[in-house]
């Protein structure tokens, strides 16, 4: 059969940045056996498994992001894309900072439960309907779908509580981080921002997401 990976539908500025150490590859000719074996052991927990990515500061995900917007995941179903899984998310937007305006945002994005298989591209975040976020996203890709800027490090979780204001965390499970240019290194956290107030979140981002006169946007990767 033909290779075959998660990475086919990702805008191509991802696509620069991740590794295939999450990825399995079958082509002609392989042994039936061989291939059972694999897709069994990629069933298994691989606590090293990560996708190596660029790291984004704050900053660096308001310029680079072709849209930031603010929302509630109100749907998540999954889909069959040419054999690979991918989970179709729907959100009602409360907020669009940068660039598109409107009331309603859809993702497709790599993973997702099928018919009882479970597939994950290390460090793309997972949505469930009620959840609300702040959404870094990229221009979309050849079917016109948007992915997280550096996969995870786009999203921030909006958390409420009773006894405070709401306010915002991003997790990077899955993710190996590098600078440039520079070995790459793990991290879980970009501890500036967690558990920053909603409200002092978004006004940072709002100003942040107003380049500065010749400044040009990296690689959305």
């Amino acid at each position: 059969m033909d290779a075959i990976t998660a990475f086919d539908y990702a805008p191509s500025s991802v696509c620069r940045s991740l590794t295939n150490e999450n990825v399995l590859f079958f082509s002609q000719g392989d042994n039936p056996m061989a291939i059972i074996l694999l897709f069994c052991l990629s069933l298994l927990p691989s606590p090293v498994a990560a996708t190596t990515v660029q790291r984004f500061a704050l900053s660096d995900l308001a310029i680079n992001a072709e849209r930031i917007v603010v929302g509630i995941c109100t749907e998540a179903t999954t889909q069959l894309l040419d054999g690979q899984i991918y989970t179709r998310y729907l959100f009602d937007l409360d907020e669009s900072i940068k660039g598109p305006r409107g009331s309603q945002l859809e993702l497709h994005l790599p993973g997702g439960h099928f018919q009882g298989v479970f597939n994950r591209l290390a460090g793309m975040p997972i949505f469930r309907p009620g959840e609300e976020a702040v959404l870094f996203l990229t221009a979309g890709n050849e079917f016109g779908h948007a992915w997280p800027v550096g996969l995870a490090q786009g999203h921030f979780a909006i958390v409420r509580s009773d006894s405070s204001s709401a306010r915002v965390f991003q997790a990077l499970d899955g993710l190996s981080l590098y600078d440039r240019p520079g070995a790459a290194k793990k991290i879980n956290s970009i501890d500036p921002v967690q558990g920053m107030p909603l409200d002092s979140f978004l006004s940072q981002i709002r100003t942040l997401a107003q380049p500065e006169p010749g400044t040009e946007p990296q690689d959305a990767h």
